[in-house]
């Protein structure tokens, strides 16, 4: 008889060849075929009908002594009713043709998982399964479902790498995930014995991150005025505009809409959904971004979305102004993601207020219970800075060079106190309180306001 720690122990003899394997007789015609490879297999030798005749049962480790000597039992069970085991195999294989595919299976799991995730979520779910996972799956069972299926999935996501070589990393590991999900569901429900690709995202670790790639403050200048000169289309140069002097993510900037525009009070009230985490954000409008939102109305003004891609009737992708970038020369050199980088780097060194610089970067924590109540925290210091920020471009790409951080801000800051002062002496007392409605003053403050006022007096 075999015993697991025996049977670990076998490799081929001298006298093992391709045409005649070692062969190990555990009991009842149960035999380990060991071939010149090192592969053991299971063998069911049995006489059925006056012939001696054998049937593979697996392959070891794989499946263990005691499984083999199990599914030997039910050959034998078989065999006293008169029934040719290899029949049916042959039975049970026609039946596992006509088993539920991997493909019913993942669909009937993406509409489960469409009533418990966000929709965002669930169309890139959606995109990622009809794209890169159900042709690879087309006509195979559930149950025969592959290590090798999946990696060569995984293995030709791969091949679509980018201007620079790199495969989309990111892409594979989430695909990889999304079936592994569908497998381990399937482990739950008894449909499989084990989830084949446990391992398989290892083969393809995390790419180091590029996201964040900037040019030096002293090539910004030169990154202007290509962006001003780019021959592309318009949205496309408007969308560079906005992200430099916004610094907002790329996804905020592709998910903006109309209606997030409040033009009376010259504030983008970002969606909560377009953010990698639940909180409350706005961006106070310079005058630079609502030249651009003023630009972009002819163009996407009956559309949901500001930046729109009319001939594919959805926003656009995730890289549409990084391959814009690349297309001017900024290939490796400068993101989408870099502006806020290149911001928050100058905007520090310009001496502005860390904590308003933050709030305007949106870098709040989720369990930030102030962040969640007091999103306007420091708006009118972050209307100062965005205005500053978008001024300070402007003279970077209008000079072609680097302005000394301290006198660009004073000139700036000069040049803007003037331009209120004027505006205001020119209004008279209603206009003047419209204007601090208009700049999001409720009825309340004003009063609490002249009150003071009076008291002072």
């Amino acid at each position: 008889m075999l015993s697991d720690s025996k049977i670990r122990k076998l490799k081929p003899s001298e006298k093992c060849t391709p045409s005649r394997p070692d062969k190990y007789s555990d009991q009842y015609g149960l035999q380990l075929l060991v071939r010149n490879t090192g592969t053991k297999s299971w063998i069911s030798a049995y006489r059925f009908d006056g012939k001696q005749t054998r049937i593979t049962l697996g392959t070891y480790p794989i499946m263990s002594l005691a499984e083999a000597r199990q599914a030997n039992t039910e050959i034998k069970a078989l065999l006293a009713d008169g029934i040719d085991p290899k029949n049916k195999k042959r039975q049970d294989k026609l039946a596992n043709i006509h088993a539920q595919k991997f493909n019913d299976y993942a669909l009937d799991w993406l509409a489960e998982r469409k009533r418990n995730v966000k929709p965002r979520t669930y169309q890139q779910d959606n995109n990622r399964m009809h794209k890169d996972v159900l042709p690879h799956f087309e006509g195979i069972a559930l149950k025969d479902v592959s290590f090798d299926d999946c990696k060569l999935m995984a293995d030709t996501i791969e091949k679509r790498v980018n201007l620079n070589g790199e495969p989309p990393r990111e892409v594979t590991r989430r695909t990889i995930g999304l079936v592994d999900n569908i497998l381990r569901r399937a482990k739950r429900e008894r449909i499989i014995k084990q989830n084949p690709i446990d391992d398989l995202k290892a083969l393809y670790p995390k790419a180091k991150s590029q996201h964040m790639k900037h040019v030096d403050i002293n090539e910004l200048p030169a990154l202007l005025q290509a962006i001003e000169g780019y021959h592309g289309h318009d949205q496309t140069r408007l969308a560079m505009k906005f992200l430099a002097y916004s610094f907002c993510r790329t996804i905020e900037l592709r998910m903006m809409k109309w209606e997030h525009i409040d033009f009376a009070n010259r504030l983008w009230r970002v969606d909560i959904d377009n953010l990698k985490i639940a909180r409350k954000h706005v961006v106070p409008l310079s005058n630079q971004m609502l030249a651009v939102l003023e630009e972009l109305k002819t163009i996407t003004g009956k559309y949901e979305y500001v930046f729109y891609n009319t001939g594919m009737h959805q926003p656009y992708s995730a890289e549409f102004i990084n391959n814009a970038l690349d297309k001017i020369g900024y290939a490796g050199k400068q993101t989408g993601h870099g502006f806020r980088h290149i911001a928050s780097t100058n905007l520090n060194e310009l001496g502005y207020m860390g904590d308003a610089i933050e709030k305007q970067m949106a870098h709040d924590k989720k369990s930030s219970i102030r962040a969640v109540y007091n999103h306007a925290q420091h708006l009118e210091e972050r209307r100062k800075i965005m205005q500053v920020w978008a001024d300070f471009l402007d003279l970077l790409r209008d000079t072609g060079k680097v302005v000394d951080f301290q006198t660009a801000r004073q000139q700036i800051e000069q040049s803007m106190n003037q331009s209120n002062k004027a505006s205001l002496s020119d209004m008279d007392s209603d206009a003047l309180i419209q204007a601090l409605l208009d700049k999001g003053l409720s009825h309340k403050d004003l009063q609490n306001l002249l009150s003071n006022k009076s008291l002072q007096k």
